[in-house]
């Protein structure tokens, strides 16, 4: 059953007044799929509203199936738009094309941004207009910066951590880690994410202590076939064009990596 929070954030041209935003939560699969989905009820431009879920939260959200849209029980703004009327119609996240469009009525060639009515059909609109809008956030967050494993994790471990006189504090009070991959669905939501990398290989919670592999969340390791040795130095990477589920490089190296919010 979903349940209902309130979040408050700036509203557009003023730093003193706030605006209540509803917070849906509905479960989805996935150890990385844990997605809240925010209602904003002040009007914004399409763009201005991409913006504002990119700067606050992670995206406008994006729609795929019926479950999720029924979901929402929510007007405004998605992150569906096209360029043109001969264009595809794409999400505003990783320029995936939409398949899924419950349209009420064919779009009109002249609107190319999409608002999604009270009774949850979809309509075009002129993308200037403004309307309230939906942000959504996920669990997982691309950095990035290119540092070394050890760095990304201290990194990750700091964004909305504990703060503590206690040097160790992060290692055990921390609100996100380098992110554990263990479903298909985290890899499939990974390596989307990592497509918008700067390295061709982002940094994930795999590691090697004391000859054992591990996650650094403390997840069980299910992969049998992982090198045993060498393995001092060693730790694990995404390719985001490839298809294997993990890559070992050297500690040292940097590049780009991926965090997880731990709950």
């Amino acid at each position: 059953m979903s349940r209902l929070f309130v979040h408050f954030s700036p509203v557009k041209n003023t730093m003193t007044k706030h605006v209540a935003l509803l917070l849906i939560l509905f479960p989805v699969c996935g150890h990385l799929l844990d997605i809240k989905f925010y209602n904003n009820p002040y009007e914004y431009t399409w763009e201005e509203a991409v913006t504002f879920c990119r700067e606050h939260h992670t995206d406008l959200v994006r729609v795929r199936t019926a479950e999720e849209d029924e979901a929402l029980q929510y007007s405004g703004w998605i992150g569906l738009s096209r360029k043109n009327a001969t264009s595809p119609w794409k999400w505003s996240r990783g320029d995936e094309i939409a398949i899924f469009t419950p349209w009420h009525g064919a779009p009109n060639d002249n609107e190319n941004c999409v608002n999604r009515e009270s009774n949850g059909k979809w309509e075009s609109e002129e993308c200037d207009e403004e309307k309230p809008f939906l942000c959504y956030e996920e669990k997982l967050i691309l950095v990035k910066e290119n540092k070394t494993w050890e760095e990304a994790l201290e990194h990750c471990r700091s964004l909305d951590g504990v703060v503590t006189e206690d040097p160790a504090s992060s290692y055990r009070n921390h609100g996100y880690d380098l992110a554990s991959l263990i479903t298909p669905d985290d890899y499939t939501t990974a390596r989307e994410t990592a497509k918008e990398a700067t390295t061709d290989e982002v940094w994930t919670g795999l590691c090697n202590l004391a000859g054992e592999w591990l996650w650094v969340g403390g997840e069980e390791m299910q992969y049998e076939d992982i090198p045993k040795c060498p393995t001092e130095g060693l730790c694990g990477v995404l390719e985001k064009n490839g298809s294997s589920p993990y890559g070992i490089r050297n500690c040292q190296q940097k590049r780009n990596f991926l965090c997880s919010k731990m709950n």
